[in-house]
C-alpha cells in the first residue's frame, strides 16, 4: 500500500493526496509535520533528510519533492486520465505541475503568511496589497490561457496540472481580498473544486483550520 508522510493542511501533501484519491489508489496517510511534529526522527530523516513532508514509500520506491511525487503517481497510475497520452498535452501538464511550485506558490505564500500566521495586529496593509497586485499578472496568465473554451488547463480533461494549480486558485480564493475580474480562472476554479477528491483533501481540511 502507498504510504504517505504528511499532513491534510499542507498544500505540498494535499497536492499528493488528492492525486491519490482521484486515481483511487488505497493509501496510509502518516501525519507528520505542522502540528504532528515528526521531521526530526531518525527513520523519517532516512526516507527525507529535508524535514518537509510530504514523502511517499510505494512499494520500496521512495520520492519526496511534492511535484515529483505527483507527476510519479500520474504517470503510474493515470496513464490517459491525469497523465496525458499526447506527448504535447503531457508537455503542458508538466508546464503547469512546475510553474504552479517555481513561480505561483512562490508568489503566493508571503500573502499567505501575512493572513493565516501573522496576527491582525501585525499585518502590514500596505504590504498585503503589494501582494495581492503582485499576483494578478500571474493569475491572468491562467485567466488568458482558457480563453479558447477549454475546460481544464490541458483541454477537455482534468489533469495533474489541474491539481496543483487548483490547490494555489483556492488558496487564493480563500482570501478575504479583491480577487481581480477574471470569470475564466473562477469558473475553471470552481470545476476543480466541486471533484470530490478535492472536496475531501482540500476545501474540508482548510475549512476545519479556519473555524478550529
Amino acid at each position: 500500500m502507498l504510504k504517505i508522510w504528511g499532513n491534510t493542511h499542507s498544500s505540498c501533501v494535499q497536492k499528493v493526496l488528492v492525486c491519490a484519491a482521484e486515481l483511487d489508489l488505497p493509501f496510509e496517510l502518516i501525519k507528520t509535520g505542522g502540528g504532528y511534529g515528526g521531521l526530526d526522527d531518525p527513520d523519517y530523516l532516512r526516507l527525507n533528510p529535508n524535514r518537509v513532508v510530504p514523502t511517499i514509500d510505494d512499494g520500496g520506491t521512495v520520492l519526496w519533492e511534492s511535484a515529483a511525487i505527483l507527476c510519479y503517481l500520474a504517470s503510474t497510475y493515470g496513464r490517459g486520465s491525469l497523465y496525458p497520452e499526447d506527448a504535447a498535452a503531457r508537455g503542458d501538464a508538466y508546464r503547469w505541475v512546475f510553474w504552479q511550485v517555481g513561480t505561483v506558490r512562490a508568489a503566493l505564500m508571503p500573502l499567505y503568511v501575512q493572513w493565516e500566521v501573522w496576527k491582525p495586529a501585525y499585518r502590514h496593509l500596505d504590504e498585503l496589497e503589494r501582494l495581492r497586485r503582485g499576483l494578478e499578472g500571474t493569475w491572468r496568465i491562467v485567466e488568458d490561457h482558457l480563453a479558447d473554451g477549454r475546460p481544464y488547463l490541458t483541454g477537455e480533461t482534468y489533469g495533474m496540472g489541474d491539481i496543483a494549480m487548483g490547490i494555489m486558485a483556492h488558496w487564493w480564493y480563500r482570501f478575504p481580498i479583491d480577487h481581480f475580474d477574471l470569470p475564466r480562472l473562477r469558473a475553471w476554479h470552481d470545476r476543480v473544486v466541486a471533484r470530490p477528491a478535492f472536496q475531501e483533501f482540500v476545501v474540508a481540511p482548510l475549512a476545519e483550520a479556519a473555524t478550529g
